[in-house]
């Protein structure tokens, strides 16, 4: 299983949380900042890092409340994908 840590510490936008994940899953050139891309290249394995994955999030100091709610959604996004493929897909602040 892979695991992707990534520090939040300075991420104030939806923009700074991708700039970290795209990179870490190895995501292709073309990927979107989305929601929905995220869910198809978890799904169809288009990233280099594959499932069985976990993405852990350190968040040491509290995060904008509208990224806080954008992360509860990317949560459901990994969840809904895990439970489609049955592949243990893990997103957690940790």
């Amino acid at each position: 299983m892979s695991l992707i840590k990534l520090d939040a510490r300075d991420w104030q936008s939806r923009e700074d949380f991708w700039a970290a994940l795209l990179p870490a899953l190895g995501a292709p050139d073309w990927h979107g900042p989305n929601l929905d891309a995220l869910y198809d290249g978890l799904v169809a394995g288009e990233n280099c890092v594959r499932p069985p994955l976990t993405v852990e999030i350190a968040v040491s100091t509290p995060l904008p409340e509208p990224l806080t709610a954008y992360l509860d959604r990317v949560r459901g996004v990994f969840a809904d994908a895990a439970s489609d493929t049955g592949l243990p897909i893990d997103f957690r602040l940790v």
